[in-house]
């Protein structure tokens, strides 16, 4: 019997990684035949980063093996990963009868069917390579994985890539879905109830109900955009959220960070805008009486009029946000804004610029 040790960051490989147990068993021993028989055991552990920010798999894969009486031994992190220019997807290595997927160059969607073909892929693959396992039939394929994708390096030590611009956009959202942009909503406690305060205030304003029923619906579009728009910029500029550097050579250029970066940001405070406007609208609703409000603005109300008066005053609460956002620690909305390995790597990048200044 084979046995393979599946090793995963924590968060969402993890979690993906405990759900795909038994059908990567099942898999690897419809791929190989019958003739060879898997167990595939989930572990716990997880490896630190180096000082370059890297998972050192390759460095340690013999000693995991023997200490756990693993034949192989494979890891899926969510930190992203470039070679030679490249999205890498992954690093194996047979002679270490170890193997390395970076689960962000996977993309946004589909994450645990296409991290399933991943894993059937390259396990049988290494299998093969190692000399432990035949070749099953196709193994050399990803059956319905990513296309496109290139090999470079010896008959030990493989590198996979996906390369132009299908491999940026799928490194691109699989970071986003990574940094899970809800989870930093959240943390700007400070700067939802300043948004929420505004919003509330803006409803008892009589020339806020004006503004709002003569505004067409294209300038409230523009006035929303550009609230959530400046609060994105805020948060990321006052919070040191933007990249110039990166730790590890190999890993995302700062360019494709920082766009990760300004998308989960940016969804985060729209999500918080949805919140701020439902919330208005209710409380307009049982506040304001439709005769009061058809007296104010001289002429009958509907739905409509409370609708225009939440969004011009979840618009201004959102942009009152970005002042209750500078009692929101640092610390706490870098952490929620990245996956705990991100934040991790940043923190080392800014250790040793420090150490490098």
């Amino acid at each position: 019997m084979l046995v393979v040790g599946l090793m995963a960051d924590s968060g969402l490989p993890e979690r993906l990684a405990g759900r795909l147990a038994e059908p990567l068993r099942e898999a690897l021993t419809s791929r190989t035949g019958p003739g060879t028989r898997w167990n595939v055991e989930v572990s716990r552990q997880e490896l630190p980063l180096d000082r370059n920010g890297r998972v050192p798999l390759m460095e340690r894969a013999e000693a995991l093996r023997a200490a756990n009486g693993w034949d192989l031994v494979v890891y899926v992190t969510d930190l992203p990963r470039v070679h030679d220019h490249q999205t890498l997807l992954t690093e194996s290595d047979g002679s270490a009868g170890a193997a390395l997927v970076s689960l962000p160059a996977l993309g946004g969607f589909r994450a645990r069917s296409r991290l399933e073909q991943e894993l059937v892929r390259v396990v049988s693959d290494l299998a093969a390579r190692s000399g432990i396992a035949p070749r099953g039939s196709g193994s050399g394929r990803s059956p319905g994985g990513v296309r496109g994708r290139r090999r470079a390096g010896n008959a030990a030590h493989v590198h996979e890539t996906v390369p132009g611009p299908l491999g940026r956009t799928r490194l691109l959202t699989g970071m986003v879905r990574s940094n899970r942009p809800g989870r930093l909503v959240g943390s700007l406690s400070n700067a939802a109830a300043a948004a929420m305060a505004t919003g509330a205030f803006g409803i008892f304003y009589a020339s806020i109900w004006s503004m709002a029923d003569a505004s067409s619906t294209l300038r409230l579009s523009l006035i929303s955009v550009l609230a959530v728009t400046a609060l994105t910029g805020w948060l990321i500029v006052h919070n040191g959220l933007w990249s110039q550097t990166r730790t590890d050579p190999n890993g995302t250029p700062a360019a494709m960070d920082n766009a990760a970066t300004v998308i989960t940001v940016f969804l985060s405070v729209a999500a918080m805008y949805g919140v701020l406007y439902l919330a208005v609208l209710l409380g307009s609703l049982a506040v304001i009486s439709g005769q009061y409000m058809q007296t104010q603005l001289g002429h009958p109300v509907s739905i409509v009029e409370y609708a225009n008066l939440s969004w011009l005053a979840a618009s201004l609460g959102t942009l009152a946000g970005a002042l209750g956002s500078n009692f929101d620690g640092d610390e706490a909305v870098q952490k929620a804004t990245y996956s705990r390995r991100e934040h991790e790597r940043r923190r080392l990048g800014e250790k040793k610029a420090e150490a490098g200044s």
